[in-house]
């Protein structure tokens, strides 16, 4: 299956920069948005093409995973130099942008689903790989506790998944890996403590009225 070519559907050169990926966007997604093109369904699915090319190109992490599928797929690697696997400062950067994103998000009110996926796009198996073999603890360090800062909005369901992939990271650093524990035992006890605290609630009240009954 062809890869799609979001670099002609946003009308940017491949080598387009950030500012410029946002400009083509905002011009695109105003022409073609559903809401001045009502009865038309080429603008309707254009538009959603619009978004999906935006997504992958405004992300560093997705840019470049993007480059490497187009390289690999025959015929379409003409406009490409050899792909450049995201290094292990593109990761660092996108660890520190869902940081950042999470800083100003309503943990009442987020969506937490979607942040998993992000977290899991960023720790999945071939970044992982990465950071294991680039040799920068520091790195690695400072990685690692952007994540679980961004993690902790999260339900304990969800950490299940991403507490694995945190320690494998993590890998011999004994400090690193207490520090993941740490943080995981803090979050099982809110989610115990959240799980439970209606009966406990329930419990006192009932004990408080026992005793006002036997009093009286």
């Amino acid at each position: 299956m062809p890869v799609k070519d979001y670099y002609q559907v946003l009308e940017i050169p491949f080598n387009a920069r950030e500012d410029e990926i946002k400009k083509a966007y905002r011009r695109l997604a105003m022409r073609y948005h559903p809401d001045k093109n009502t009865g038309n369904p080429y603008a309707v699915q254009h538009f959603r093409e619009i978004q999906e090319a935006y997504d992958v190109l405004s992300n560093p992490v997705k840019r470049s995973e993007y480059h490497q599928a187009r390289w690999q797929h025959a015929g379409q690697s003409s406009r490409f130099d050899s792909p450049v696997p995201p290094s292990p400062e593109l990761l660092y950067q996108e660890a520190i942008k869902i940081k950042n994103h999470v800083r100003q998000l309503d943990v009442f009110r987020m969506n937490q689903d979607a942040l998993a996926a992000q977290i899991s796009q960023l720790l999945n198996e071939r970044h992982i790989s990465i950071l294991t073999d680039s040799g920068k603890p520091v790195l690695i360090r400072n990685l690692v506790e952007a994540v679980l800062f961004s993690m902790y909005p999260l339900g304990f369901r969800f950490w299940k998944n991403l507490v694995p992939e945190l320690v494998r990271i993590a890998g011999t650093n004994n400090q690193l890996l207490q520090e993941i524990r740490d943080a995981e035992r803090k979050k099982l006890r809110e989610y115990n403590w959240n799980r439970f605290q209606p009966w406990i609630i329930l419990l006192i009240v009932a004990l408080i009225c026992l005793l006002i009954y036997f009093i009286a």
